[in-house]
């Protein structure tokens, strides 16, 4: 289902919708992601604090650093890719970019 998600993820930040129907279609894509993400919610499934937050190891897999002039070094300034918990037990670790 994670994967599920990740593809949700993917799909709204590789193509803008431009005509109505293709707005149509993207609001019914939001909607199923949110009433997933809802589902999860209810079961205790959270999901990793990321961006402006300091990184920590326990739930962040840092892929890569970069300069930035919006955050300090330490923090996260960017998620590649959601993280997961089960009550405060980590199911998959958010990967992401940390300031330098």
């Amino acid at each position: 289902m994670l994967d599920a998600l990740d593809n949700f993820d993917r799909a709204f930040g590789s193509v803008e919708a431009e005509s109505d129907f293709e707005k149509e279609v993207e609001a019914k894509y939001k909607a199923a992601y949110d009433l997933i993400l809802e589902t999860f919610k209810k079961l205790g499934v959270e999901q990793v604090e990321t961006v402006g937050v300091e990184f920590d190891y326990e739930f962040h897999q840092a892929v890569m650093q970069k300069p930035s002039e919006e955050y300090e070094e330490g923090i996260v300034c960017e998620e590649l890719a959601k993280g997961f918990k089960l009550n405060d037990q980590l199911i998959r670790a958010a990967m992401v970019v940390v300031a330098v």
